[in-house]
């Protein structure tokens, strides 16, 4: 049963706390007879604190209870993880009077896990690839509308990474921004929704997923805001109209014109997911955003060399790009979280791309080439 937000408790609740990390909680137990899933799950928040400058960013769930009950879940296909009922309300609220950014980050919730009855440091996680999420942007009942997603985890781009449990580390989900008091946009609410993909195996049996999901705010004038405007063409020269530039998941959208011209506004310092697509055909790869004293465009290059002493979060780390990316591009079928590397072993990337600007925001010359028969793109500047 759906429960409405009192908003006016909601923003009581809010104000008597500076931020508040809203994690939504999955606690996934296969079984492999019938393939049958019994599940549940809940709802957290932690006492995290952290204040920004310019005023406080409040976050927490909007729903009145804390906890969903769920069992003999199964495996759902994107349609129907993203026609379920069952999702988590995040609300936020800048009460400073400049606007913020602030990532949505998600990962395992390895403290929670662990310090569960019934459950110990060694239990097997369903590897990132098997757990799909989307996010909404919720403006009340029978009024919301997607904005990233279906994805899976293996798919975002790495938020932070701990060297020594790859458990621990943070896949970066959403940016944006909230406005100040000053705006007449200082809220946002989200939906979050996560299911187990219907891709899921055999091997996947009696492994759990423990995921939260958190905001991380900063100052929005702390950091530059890039706008890089380009074209887009074939492999030949010839200009691509109608074709789709995503940055980060579907956060920054462009569309080109019919001369090839396109605009991504809003360009944060951070990895961002690039995903083209033209007549139907998506290519795939990563860009990543830093601040710098000039303009300057750099290939990572499309293959890089194993180590048997490296494994795919270091790579993923160290060249701006994704589980998935990796896995598709070498053909990989194992469980992610494994994969080592050989010494001398020559592995393919994904077009992985880095760019830093310097003081100007305005940034004009990016040139694209799509070559979707070889699922390949360059960049140049």
């Amino acid at each position: 049963m759906k429960k409405k937000i009192d908003f006016e408790k909601l923003t009581k609740f809010i104000k008597s706390r500076n931020f508040f990390i809203a994690a939504c909680v999955f606690v996934l137990t296969i079984s492999v007879i019938g393939f049958s899933y019994a599940s549940f799950f809940t709802v957290k928040t932690n006492t995290n604190n952290q204040t920004v400058t310019t005023g406080t960013l409040a976050v927490s769930y909007g729903g009145e209870s804390s906890a969903i009950q769920r069992n003999n879940m199964l495996s759902l296909s994107d349609e129907a993880g993203l026609s379920q009922s069952e999702a988590s309300l995040i609300y936020i609220q800048n009460t400073g009077t400049l606007d913020s950014t602030f990532t949505l980050n998600v990962g395992y919730d390895m403290e929670n896990f662990t310090g569960r009855s019934g459950y110990s440091e060694d239990d097997p996680l369903t590897p990132l690839d098997y757990i799909k999420i989307a996010v909404y942007e919720y403006n009340g009942i029978n009024d919301e509308t997607l904005i990233v997603g279906p994805i899976t985890i293996a798919d975002l781009p790495l938020y932070s990474i701990n060297s020594s449990d790859s458990r621990y580390n943070r896949y970066s989900l959403l940016f944006d921004t909230v406005g100040s008091t000053t705006s007449g946009n200082a809220t946002k609410t989200y939906r979050v929704k996560m299911w187990l993909s219907d891709k899921a195996i055999p091997a996947a049996s009696y492994s759990y997923f423990y995921v939260n999901t958190e905001i991380v705010a900063e100052v929005e004038n702390a950091k530059m805001n890039y706008n890089l405007t380009g074209t887009l063409t074939d492999t030949g020269g010839t200009a691509l109209s109608g074709a789709t530039i995503s940055l980060h998941n579907g956060s920054v959208v462009a569309n080109t014109g019919s001369d090839g011209s396109f605009t991504l506004n809003g360009i944060y310092p951070g990895i961002y997911n690039v995903d083209i697509t033209y007549n139907n055909v998506t290519v795939k790869g990563n860009l990543t955003v830093e601040e710098g004293t000039s303009n300057a465009l750099v290939s990572l290059g499309s293959t890089f060399n194993g180590s048997a002493s490296t494994n795919i979060y270091s790579i993923v780390n160290n060249y701006g790009t994704t589980l998935s990316n990796i896995l598709n591009k070498n053909s990989f079928n194992t469980y992610s979280q494994a994969i080592t590397f050989t010494d001398g072993t020559t592995y393919n990337l994904a077009p992985t791309y880095k760019f830093t600007g310097g003081a100007e925001a305005n940034i004009t010359g990016l040139k694209i080439s799509l070559d979707t028969s070889n699922n390949n793109f360059t960049m140049s500047l």
